[in-house]
């Protein structure tokens, strides 16, 4: 249940590459955008390649990345207009499977439209407390884990002096005056693997009572001085906070096909078509037979 991350740019950045390839050639008329680059008659504005990027992502693309899409854009132009110099557009098989690319492309556009499950929807703690109660035997944790928060400060000597100062109570009031780094939020530092660790900090930090402070522990970054927060073994079932990032992404993921499912259901009802189960004769004889040929399938959902 691992979220994935950079789809969003990967389908703009196709996306885009297929609506210059098959719209670019039609800028005939001088643009009023620097063109940056041109194969035959199909141009390439600054304005083309700065819409091409996701504004949530323009700030973090390289010059280098800029560069790479250009040069992409001129390789797939140059192939393009030789298969159109070569009539392979006209070929039957090819024109079929521009329609079926054209009906996947505007099939996906109308899901990403009408399905708000992911990114947008908020879903209650009741919602994510019942997602887990429902599926627990599925959370088993797979490493020991610990919650920690740290100090880390330059050297030894102010480790060390840093160390006897503290007390159960004023650890963050110490991190704020001598910690190198921001110490991070107790109430929302994360569980993390103790295999995960360096091990300088592994060795040390399971052995250390909750609430406990270890010992000043030298790594290349710096002196470091860990607050054990809570520990959990592995083998055990994963508590809540632990993975309630894993759950609202299901339940997203679950909103979602529910999202798609209203609209096919709706698509259903209100257009005309049709669907002869009984000219189906390959694959599973039984289960064709079982399936009755008069069924009306506009009070059905077709799931995968």
């Amino acid at each position: 249940m691992k979220r994935k991350t950079g789809k969003v740019y990967i389908y703009s950045f196709v996306v885009s590459i297929l609506l210059f390839t098959f719209f670019s050639c039609e800028k005939i008329s001088k643009p009023d955008s620097p063109i940056i680059a041109r194969v035959g008659r199909s141009v390439l504005t600054l304005d083309d390649l700065n819409k091409s990027i996701p504004s949530e992502y323009s700030s973090r693309i390289t010059r280098e990345q800029r560069i790479n899409y250009v040069k992409q854009w001129i390789d797939t132009e140059l192939l393009y207009q030789e298969a159109l110099r070569q009539k392979i557009d006209k070929e039957i098989d090819i024109r079929m499977r521009l329609e079926k690319m054209k009906k996947d492309l505007l099939g996906a556009e109308m899901i990403s439209r009408n399905s708000f499950g992911t990114n947008k929807q908020k879903f209650s703690e009741e919602a994510i407390s019942s997602y887990y109660e429902q599926h627990k035997e599925s959370f088993i944790r797979e490493s020991d884990v610990v919650k920690y928060i740290e100090i880390i400060v330059d050297n030894v000597k102010t480790g060390w002096k840093v160390r006897n100062m503290i007390t159960q109570n004023n650890f963050l009031e110490l991190a704020a005056q001598f910690s190198t780094i921001p110490v991070q939020d107790p109430n929302t530092a994360p569980y993390i693997p103790l295999n995960s660790l360096p091990t300088e900090i592994s060795s040390v930090i399971f052995g250390i009572r909750i609430n406990g402070t270890t010992s000043p522990i030298k790594l290349p970054d710096g002196v470091h001085i860990v607050r054990v927060l809570d520990k959990q073994n592995a083998g055990d079932t994963c508590l809540v906070v632990e993975i309630k990032d894993e759950i609202v992404s299901a339940l997203s993921t679950q909103s979602q096909k529910k999202d798609i499912e209203n609209l096919l259901a709706d698509l259903r009802q209100k257009t005309d078509f049709e669907f002869h189960f009984e000219l189906i004769t390959q694959g599973d004889d039984k289960q064709n037979d079982s399936v009755d040929s008069s069924e009306n399938i506009k009070d059905s959902t077709i799931t995968d």
